[in-house]
């Protein structure tokens, strides 16, 4: 499973150095940020281009609107441009670019109707995989969570703490939870709603506010699932996602606001 929460807060990403694959071997020549993950050598180099695009996207380097070209990232990683053409359409499958015609790609418009829409169906789908999960399973999962529920108490009672270092923690546990669905396909959704709803879930949790809320619904959900409760348990991600997405909505509508000021 794509481990995005890695590569967004780290730059930890696999990145091609020449046409040919990539070895362990080579990995000396790659820049600093690229040589530790060279040698995993498990992704193709479409979609290594495509975590390096999604970074980038994540950290605010490209903004929403904003052309991603071709030629530039060709020359960057040495590679023709049948290889950056597939990464884009990799992303504009998860909706984080669109491809546009005669104009190239370019990085989706944050839009209010979108978080509705796919917020409904992460928490539909993420309610459903914990309510799957039997109390044996429940309970080995609560365990699991533990030690990252805890940080992330810790953060959101941390007035000096900020919202990437709670992210890089929720974002974690969330991966732990799609992990443990054992239906690979679910996974892979969740994991492509996930990267759809990555940007929106950082509006989510941006004040101090929300990160306390978001971790008193963590540590709900985890204790339910520790009292093999998956029907409470699977209410408590569903509102977890729901105060994200309501979040997300309001930190939009106050931007529209701002910019018809």
């Amino acid at each position: 499973m794509d481990d995005y929460i890695s590569f967004v807060n780290n730059k930890g990403m696999g990145m091609p150095t020449k046409k040919s694959e990539l070895g362990a071997e080579r990995a000396d020549r790659l820049p600093g940020r690229a040589k530790k993950a060279a040698s995993r050598q498990l992704q193709t180099l479409p979609e290594q281009i495509a975590e390096h695009i999604f970074t980038a996207i994540a950290s605010g380097e490209y903004a929403p609107g904003d052309r991603i070209r071709e030629e530039s990232l060709a020359e960057e990683f040495e590679v023709s441009r049948g290889p950056v053409r597939e990464a884009l359409r990799l992303l504009e499958s998860d909706s984080v670019v669109r491809i546009l015609p005669n104009r190239g790609a370019h990085v989706t418009q944050l839009s209010i109707k979108e978080v509705g829409d796919v917020f409904e169906i992460r928490r539909t789908l993420s309610g459903a995989m914990i309510a799957r999960l039997s109390a044996e399973e429940a309970v080995t999962l609560a365990t699991t969570l533990e030690a990252d529920i805890k940080a992330l108490d810790a953060l959101a009672q941390d007035p000096a703490s900020d919202a990437a270092a709670y992210f890089d923690v929720s974002f974690r546990l969330a991966r732990t939870l799609r992990d443990s669905c054992g239906n690979e396909r679910l996974a892979e959704i969740l994991s492509s709603l996930a990267r759809q709803t990555l940007r929106y879930t950082q509006l989510g949790l941006a004040t101090p506010a929300r990160r306390k809320e978001s971790a008193r619904n963590w540590r709900a959900m985890q204790k339910a699932l520790k009292a093999g409760n998956v029907e409470v348990a699977a209410e408590s991600v569903e509102k977890l996602i729901e105060d994200s997405k309501r979040e997300a909505v309001r930190q939009l509508q106050a931007r529209e606001a701002g910019q018809g000021a």
